[in-house]
């Protein structure tokens, strides 16, 4: 979303574009490639009316009849009763002057139509020093036929150039640039800020996955080693006996040895009966 701030300035510049009086006492009006256009006369009590663009008649009405020219012919439509002229489906060479005659006396200042492209999306590259301590952002785009045009930065609304350069310092993340022409507006996708420094989170997932691994692995040989599988409810990871040595057989067989031991010298040690018979 835009800034509030920055969407008045939009605003107000798209308001003022299309149609201004200039000093040398001419209407200039801004149309899109592609749109219809209707000029006012500027005429009261109309007998009879010419259009003129430039010094050619475009199209005219002698009161009886109205006769258009060129590719007014096909394109171009005049209104008897208000004087207007519509021209439809404007291009790049509609652009010109026009003026509304009443026998031969313009009945208003002419008009300058200036039909141009709209502004294209722009992008932003960046070229760094070798230090990493400045960086020069660039909004690029091309835009041939669509002038003139404004550039505006996120950053700085009074920077109203393509190219802006950003230190350290800088403590936005991202940057955008927008490109305002009198009949269009574009902006380019949010650029991340070089000297903000971000988590390679693909390389994190896969160190973590490694991890995972290795570990798996040594439970499954430190279980195998003590004679138990890993899939074996005694040998989970979870158990609180999982990484004790397992002591009790040796323990085991320690006693079941001394065991054998006391039993073989009770029986060294108990005499033998005499033989009643003998």
């Amino acid at each position: 979303m835009w800034p509030p701030v920055f969407s008045m300035i939009v605003a107000g510049v798209l308001c003022v574009f299309p149609a201004v009086v200039s000093a040398d006492s001419e209407i200039k009006l801004y149309k899109q490639v592609g749109d219809d256009v209707v000029l006012n006369s500027g005429c009261l009590n109309i007998m009879e009316i010419s259009w003129k663009n430039g010094v050619n008649i475009a199209i005219e009405w002698d009161g009886t009849n109205i006769d258009s020219y060129g590719h007014f012919e096909v394109r171009g439509a005049l209104n008897t009763a208000t004087g207007e002229m519509t021209l439809r489906e404007l291009t790049l060479n509609d652009s010109g002057l026009y003026t509304a005659e009443m026998k031969e006396v313009a009945c208003k200042y002419p008009t300058r139509l200036i039909v141009i492209l709209p502004v294209p999306k722009p992008t932003v590259s960046k070229t760094c020093d070798e230090e990493m301590t400045e960086c020069t952002l660039t909004c690029d785009a091309i835009i041939t036929n669509a002038e003139p045009v404004e550039y505006v930065w996120n950053s700085d609304h009074s920077v109203t150039t393509p190219v802006i350069n950003i230190t350290k310092d800088e403590s936005l993340s991202t940057f955008e640039c927008w490109l305002n022409n009198p009949v269009s507006q574009q902006h380019s996708k949010p650029f991340p800020n070089p000297f903000t420094r971000k988590v390679n989170m693909s390389a994190g997932l896969t160190v973590l996955i490694v991890l995972l691994v290795a570990v798996i692995l040594t439970a499954i040989i430190h279980r195998i080693k003590a004679g138990m599988w890993f899939f074996e409810k005694a040998s989970m990871p979870w158990e609180a006996d999982f990484w004790r040595k397992h002591e009790r057989p040796q323990t085991d067989a320690a006693e079941s040895n001394g065991t054998a031991a006391q039993e073989g010298s009770a029986e060294e040690g108990t005499p033998m009966k005499p033989n009643d018979e003998a």
